[in-house]
């Protein structure tokens, strides 16, 4: 599960991260905002800038984080229910098992 995890986190990261593009006007306008909400805590406005682009990976890392999360949990839902359809397909065993007749202790016979 932890293998698998980590490969759709990955997946999704690159997947989200083909949407976050230098100029395209919603990343810039994220950018913008969350540089002007860390530059009262900044030594200037270059920092305030590389502070927003750490906090929107971080919040791309969260995302894709979340989204392999679901894959996860939609991974193990679908495996129990191939794993009862499965069981529903199962036929009564030839040798009847479930038959306590056989477990009768045998008599001995004393000649």
């Amino acid at each position: 599960m932890g293998h698998f995890l980590a490969a759709r986190e990955k997946l999704h990261s690159n997947l989200l991260g083909l949407h976050v593009t230098q100029g395209d006007w919603v990343t810039d306008a994220n950018l913008h905002a969350l540089a002007a909400g860390v530059y009262a805590k900044s030594y200037g406005a270059a920092e305030a800038s590389a502070r927003a682009v750490d906090l929107i990976a971080a919040r791309l890392r969260l995302q894709a984080y979340a989204l392999s999360l679901n894959d996860g949990f939609l991974l193990v839902a679908w495996s129990c229910v191939l794993g009862l359809l499965l069981t529903a397909l199962l036929r009564k065993s030839p040798l009847n098992y479930g038959d306590l007749s056989a477990l009768q202790p045998v008599k001995e016979m004393h000649s």
